[in-house]
């Protein structure tokens, strides 16, 4: 059994990509929607919350735990694997969303500290991601290790995290899109767009209107099939962890269940879960 968790909802969008990807695996997520979002949060919340929620879900047979949270995975997921998850359970392990987004807009290991020698990697890449993940630093620290080159620009998009799991309709979703976009691009001084990060995995669900403000030669790193590829490779190396099952989903949520119908996917009905 592997576990995904979220603050909210954007952890369904890897969720579903791992169902895509794992068909015979179990899977079992736990939104903390009562607590959402983990953006307006000290960081000791976010690392209190994060771990209740882990621990949560090792305890329904989840031995390994996919922070689907951009925000977690910045916080709290090294205070985690390094304490919490070391003192009391060091046979499992929790892993973010955070390390293979790094390792694909560098295209260096997380393992690599340095850039290659032959790194001439000059983009402008624009980071957009709730205001908690940017305050982490930890994307802009790790890529600079890694492809200093880099021209990295971070954009906060406050409110729309909120508007996506309120069920805020496309035009004023497509408004909110639109200005953050148009706030990040003087930021290029003139230079052209290489590449856009979607930071927080509830932005996949609206990557089309990424698309559409940002210029048509700009690529896109959205998070799920990322992930998805990257914890495919972790299984391979770590067989241990990939226990196979019947394909079965379940869902918890901290929330109200009946409150989540428009961003449930189809993927499984939510469950009641307090912690």
């Amino acid at each position: 059994m592997i576990g995904v968790f979220d603050s909210g909802s954007g952890g369904l969008t890897i969720l579903k990509e791992l169902v895509k990807t794992f068909p015979d695996q179990d899977f079992t997520y736990l939104g903390d929607h009562a607590n959402a979002p983990y953006g307006h949060r000290s960081n000791q919340q976010i690392v209190d919350m994060t771990t209740k929620g882990v621990d949560a879900l090792m305890k329904r047979d989840c031995r390994l735990v996919v922070l689907a949270c951009n925000t977690a995975a910045a916080v709290a997921l090294r205070t985690i694997q390094q304490g919490w998850l070391a003192d009391n359970i060091p046979e499992n392990r929790v892993l973010g969303v955070l390390v293979p987004m790094v390792e694909a807009v560098t295209g260096v290991s997380w393992h690599h500290t340095e850039p290659p020698q032959d790194n001439k990697d000059d983009r402008s890449v624009i980071l957009f991601a709730t205001k908690k993940t940017i305050e982490s630093g930890a994307y802009r620290e790790e890529v600079a290790k890694r492809s200093p080159g880099v021209n990295w620009i971070e954009k906060p998009c406050p409110g729309l995290v909120d508007a996506i799991e309120g069920g805020a309709g496309r035009r004023p979703l497509a408004g909110l899109v639109a200005g953050f976009v148009d706030e990040a691009m003087p930021f290029l001084v003139g230079q052209p767009l290489g590449s856009v990060v979607l930071g927080c995995t509830h932005f996949p669900l609206v990557e089309d209107l990424f698309r559409a403000a940002l210029p048509d030669d700009a690529d896109i790193y959205s998070q799920p099939q990322i992930v998805a590829e990257a914890l495919r490779d972790y299984l391979v190396s770590h067989p241990e962890f990939a226990s196979g099952g019947t394909g079965t989903i379940r869902a918890f949520t901290t929330g109200d269940p009946d409150s989540l119908a428009v961003l449930d996917m189809g993927l499984a009905n939510f469950e009641h879960l307090s912690l």
